[in-house]
């Protein structure tokens, strides 16, 4: 039961009553390594053996690895990257003919590009800025009605417009004079947040909105211990309890739309235990240990935790992605998109890179939903590609790293 509550700080979801009662602390137990459960998890979704998925680990160690350095040493030349499972090489796109060798040289593939990463932004800031503070981007007669999303592609060296079916934003036709830079594609439904179930794992607001718990971080100076989950799930203020209704600590900071990311400070340490754990195993006690926060590039196989799904896999289709969720006033940026399952509940939960470290990439933000038999289900279900959202939790401690001392645990 020990492990099962400690874990539920890391990978539940969440749940504020009015302060339940306290129970006797826990103690730790040893992390289980490889774990079970995810190996089973990349077998059904990425059709891995276990061997396939620990030569995968290696692999795309080295690349993430490879993929920081060069982003270093080329400089402006650096124009994106991806990650190839097939044959476990990382492209690096090169907008400057004479640093390919650069590339070659450090084990990765080059790729002469024309257009440079800060021309794409350039066009990326383009839509970003053409949202109406305090309008609906849905709204009629708003120049980003049915934009449902827009990034930076490495792999065609475009910035890719994903269009809801059947409907044509103002803001495309002014993005026409750049040409073949914008790639236009069509989605059939805008993506949507997802903290409205409950089930499993845990952690709640005082109206009982269940979301899922991301990843513990602390303040080594003061050593107060905190909890990074989805801005959209709580707001500032709020109380918040675990998995078994016992107070876990209060909401500090929280930021929906425009990025989407809370930070919970723990009150009731007396209760609850934290490490650098992610829930795994729940009948088992199993987790497990998280590495530092890194960014995989497009391409790595990752796997997340929620509450609702528990263990999903799948790959880092996009990064640095706006994303206009449903019913929101203005969309949110920076996602990294996934084609891993993830539906209502799972809010907040930990998604991780598969490294021998089990890099912390981002907590579970939303994705494209289909109703199936009376239920929110994510595109799978229906035979479709899932479509899921997570923000970064690299990007997320470059503002509470400073504001509020912490560091993953």
């Amino acid at each position: 039961m020990h492990a099962l509550l400690r874990l539920a700080v890391v990978g539940a979801s969440i749940a504020a009553l009015t302060a339940g009662a306290t129970a006797a602390p826990r103690t730790a137990t040893a992390a289980p390594s490889p774990d079970a459960g995810l190996i089973s998890a990349m077998r059904r979704d990425l059709g891995l053996t276990e061997a396939q998925s620990v030569l995968l680990r290696e692999k795309q160690d080295a690349a993430i690895t490879l993929d920081g350095a060069l982003r270093g040493t080329l400089g402006t030349a650096f124009a994106g990257s991806w990650f190839d499972p097939a044959d476990g090489v990382l492209t690096v796109n090169v907008s400057d003919p004479a640093r390919a060798s650069d590339v070659e040289k450090a084990g990765g593939r080059a790729r002469v590009v024309t257009r440079t990463s800060a021309e794409l932004e350039a066009i990326k800031a383009e839509i970003d800025n053409a949202f109406e503070p305090g309008r609906s981007p849905s709204a009629a007669g708003s120049p980003t009605s049915g934009l449902e999303s827009w990034h930076v592609d490495p792999k065609s060296n475009r910035v890719v417009v994903s269009v809801i079916e059947g409907q044509h934003p103002a803001v495309l036709d002014a993005l026409a004079r750049h040409g073949d830079a914008v790639a236009v594609e069509h989605v059939e439904q805008a993506a949507e947040t997802t903290k409205w179930m409950n089930g499993g794992e845990e952690i709640h607001d005082i109206l009982l909105t269940s979301c899922s718990a991301g990843f513990n971080v602390r303040n080594p100076e003061n050593g107060k211990t905190f909890l990074l989950t989805a801005g959209h799930c709580f707001d500032h203020g709020d109380w918040v309890f675990g998995n078994d209704l016992s107070y876990f600590g209060d909401v500090v900071a929280s930021y929906f739309p425009k990025w989407d990311h809370g930070l919970i400070e723990a009150k009731n340490t007396s209760h609850w235990q934290q490490g650098p754990y992610v829930q795994s195993d729940p009948a088992n006690g199993g987790y497990i240990t998280v590495g530092p926060a890194r960014e995989a590039p497009v391409g790595t196989a990752m796997c997340k935790y929620g509450v609702t799904t528990q263990w999903t896999c799948g790959t880092i289709v996009a990064k640095d992605k706006s994303v206009t969720y449903a019913g929101e006033s203005e969309p949110v940026n920076h996602l990294t998109q996934t084609n891993a399952c993830s539906e209502p509940g799972d809010s907040g939960g930990a998604n991780v890179a598969y490294t021998p470290a089990w890099t912390a990439e981002g907590m579970t933000s939303g994705g494209a939903l289909v109703e199936v038999d009376g239920a929110q289900r994510c595109l799978a279900a229906v035979g479709r590609a899932n479509r899921s959202y997570y923000y970064p939790v690299a990007k997320a401690l470059e503002f509470y790293g400073p504001n509020f001392g912490v560091s993953l645990m």
